[in-house]
């Protein structure tokens, strides 16, 4: 029903196809921006005097350069350039690495190694601009207009909180050298920034709670989809009981053509029959072999098909019923039935004018 409501966790199913399909996964930008911006600046921590000699080191020869004899050439500037992009590179190129690794690291956790185009994929539907109208007042933008709301506010106070709380010392940096109030201003913007990390930690946990709350809302199936999956998987029920009713009419079938192969058939009278094989020339050891059974109607086509092909038909009540119920099609009857059956497998034989001697306690068995 297209009007039900969605209120059913979704299936196993439902998620793989999400994943796989659709490109669909529980993400939070927010987790991935908080992750680096800490990770980042815990880089920046390790590596910052390496990256301070390397410009102060660039610095120096840049002021020393001051002054010397300079030719106006091609080359010349080609070398300053290279020398720029030198220094450049052996600075900058290990805390990119870092920060582009921990990204990398925060989106697969979250993905669990997913890569997919599947949600770049262009789609007409987005370019409705009733579409786009609903986005703008979804529960998801507000979500995300308080998040940048509180992101704003934490910059602005945490950030005019430490600079007013250190003027003194920042007014006093005019009398110290460089490198002190170098020093001075990077703690200072690091303990800003540490700061703000806390406070987007718990923005990001917030936002990933949501964002887990809105994967899981739009992943929410209604009975009737767990129904169609259900059926879709297992197939339906209608099917599948002709596949079995079409499976039970071959394997009769089958059983039905070895009825005229049989020795001899033991009914009881109308509702059971049992059809037995006993081959004595390829193993004198074996036991007689059920090669058909059945009940009722299917009972009453053996003895026809039997009678026909002038098998031994037999009636034992309690033997045909115990056989029916104690031994499967293509089984050799149990020791327990030997001394009865041989009696009837004898009696086919005289009847057909073959010699068949049944064990002396089978006979006696008989008598009685």
């Amino acid at each position: 029903m297209a009007g039900e409501e969605k209120t059913e966790k979704a299936t196993p199913k439902k998620r793989r196809d999400a994943r796989e399909k659709e490109g669909s996964v529980l993400q939070s930008n927010e987790v991935v921006t908080a992750v680096s911006v800490l990770g980042s600046f815990a880089a920046l921590n390790v590596l910052g005097s390496f990256i301070f000699v390397n410009i102060r080191r660039a610095l120096i020869d840049g002021i020393n350069a001051v002054g010397q004899e300079f030719e106006n050439d091609i080359n010349t500037y080609m070398n300053i350039t290279v020398s720029v992009v030198k220094t450049c590179v052996t600075t900058f190129i290990p805390l990119a690495v870092i920060i582009a690794f921990i990204v990398v690291i925060t989106v697969m956790a979250q993905t669990k190694g997913l890569f997919t185009m599947k949600p770049l994929r262009f789609k007409l539907s987005k370019l409705n601009p009733l579409s786009g109208i609903k986005k703008l007042f979804s529960l998801q933008s507000v979500v995300g207009i308080v998040k940048g709301l509180i992101e704003l506010t934490a910059v602005v106070l945490v950030a005019f909180g430490q600079i007013e709380s250190r003027m003194t010392e920042i007014i006093s940096l005019i009398d110290t050298d460089p490198i002190t109030a170098f020093a001075y201003t990077a703690n200072t913007a690091f303990s800003i920034v540490m700061l703000l990390c806390i406070i987007f930690v718990f923005v990001a946990a917030g936002d990933y709670l949501f964002q887990w709350w809105q994967f899981e809302k739009n992943l929410r199936m209604s009975k009737q989809e767990i129904k169609d999956e259900y059926k879709q998987m297992e197939g339906d029920p209608q099917i599948k009981g002709k596949i079995k009713q079409k499976q039970r009419e071959m394997a009769q079938r089958r059983m039905m053509e070895e009825v005229p192969n049989s020795d001899v058939v033991v009914r009881n009278p109308t509702h059971f029959a049992v059809a037995l094989k006993y081959d004595i020339s390829v193993n004198a050891y074996a036991a007689p072999v059920v090669v058909a059974k059945g009940q009722d109607a299917l009972a009453l086509k053996i003895v026809e098909i039997a009678e026909k092909n002038n098998v031994y038909v037999t009636e034992n009540r309690q033997l045909a019923r115990e056989l029916y119920d104690k031994v499967p099609i293509g089984a050799e009857i149990p020791q327990s039935f030997f001394s009865a059956v041989a009696i009837i497998i004898s009696e086919m034989y005289n009847a057909k004018g073959k010699t068949f001697e049944a064990p002396d306690d089978a006979v006696r068995e008989r008598r009685n």
